[in-house]
């Protein structure tokens, strides 16, 4: 009784945890839509205090960012803490969980260093990178520690996991490409959408900087309509393993799970795309920046999850 009382803590704190970073992750992306990113230039006080004065509403978005971060951090040093203490045996837990630490640490370095450089396009990138990587890694302790600690040696064929995780990685990395596309400003220069300019295909300048701004908007657009074709090529394949084992086919370990997981991130790409129109035909309003960020990462949090069930 007492080690299903210790796995259930740990279990409800994994899950917990990883709730909290995609929050962080959410408030991270409204952090940057509305430009609160130096809200508060100094770190880790706020302009010399460690309370913003009241009515700095940038001050306080960016406390808020930062308070959470320090949450996140506790909970993820209790959960190393439950690990070592009772999972120190199961290194599938024990070292993803110290793993996580060790991010949350270093995304703590790089959130000082993006106010040091006055939120550079790298910097920022790379605290966005390593926040999706730290909720990956959540993701999966919190799916592993609800499964047996002996797992069978062998298995079905892994061609589904495979292309689970590529696609996963396909997203990760459209969501890198959307960071820097944010980061050199060149969300706005193409106008319209789909189109770029009235053409289906661009024309690029012949200014060396503005064609570069051109292409990081081309690519964006041209990553994300592939990742598209893959995520829904990944349902249909789910859809249809699902659908042949309940009529008695080759059984899929947690097939409904990873059906519902991969339907509900195809679903909510559907509504990313118009999301990222919607950004450029509200110039970038706040909202639909934030929801743009939000979305991409519970797409990939959802895809992440579903490769490592399967």
């Amino acid at each position: 009784m007492t080690v299903t009382k210790r796995s259930t803590t740990f279990e409800r704190l994994a899950l917990l945890t990883a709730a909290m970073t995609y929050l962080l992750v959410v408030i991270g992306a409204i952090v940057r839509s509305t430009g609160s990113g130096m809200g508060c230039p100094d770190w880790p006080t706020c302009h010399g205090a460690w309370i913003p004065a009241l009515g700095d509403t940038a001050a306080w978005i960016e406390w808020i960012h930062r308070g959470v971060a320090v949450i996140i951090g506790f909970l993820v040093l209790g959960l190393t803490v439950l690990a070592i203490r009772n999972y120190r045996r199961q290194m599938s837990i024990l070292l993803p969980t110290i793993g996580a630490l060790l991010l949350t640490g270093f995304q703590a370095y790089l959130g000082k260093v993006t106010v040091d450089t006055s939120n550079a396009g790298e910097t920022v990138t790379a605290h966005l990178a390593t926040a999706l990587a730290l909720l990956g890694v959540l993701t999966f302790v919190a799916i592993r520690a609800r499964y047996p600690a002996s797992l069978p040696a062998r298995g079905l064929s892994q061609r589904l996991t495979l292309l689970l995780a590529f696609v996963a990685a396909s997203v990760y990395a459209l969501m890198l490409f959307g960071s820097h596309v944010t980061a050199t400003g060149a969300s706005l220069v193409y106008s319209d959408w789909p189109l770029f300019n009235g053409q289906l295909w661009p024309t690029f300048s012949s200014d060396p900087t503005l064609a570069g701004l051109q292409m990081a908007q081309f690519l964006h657009r041209l990553v994300a309509a592939v990742v598209g074709v893959f995520l829904l090529v990944a349902a249909l394949i789910v859809w249809r393993s699902v659908r042949r084992s309940r009529h008695g086919g080759e059984r899929v370990p947690g097939g409904d799970a990873i059906l519902y997981l991969v339907g509900t991130s195809t679903a909510l790409y559907a509504i990313q795309v118009i999301v990222g129109a919607l950004q450029i035909s509200t110039a970038l309003a706040a909202w639909a920046v934030a929801l743009h960020l939000a979305l991409g990462a519970a797409i990939w949090a959802l895809v992440v999850g579903a490769a490592f069930i399967s």
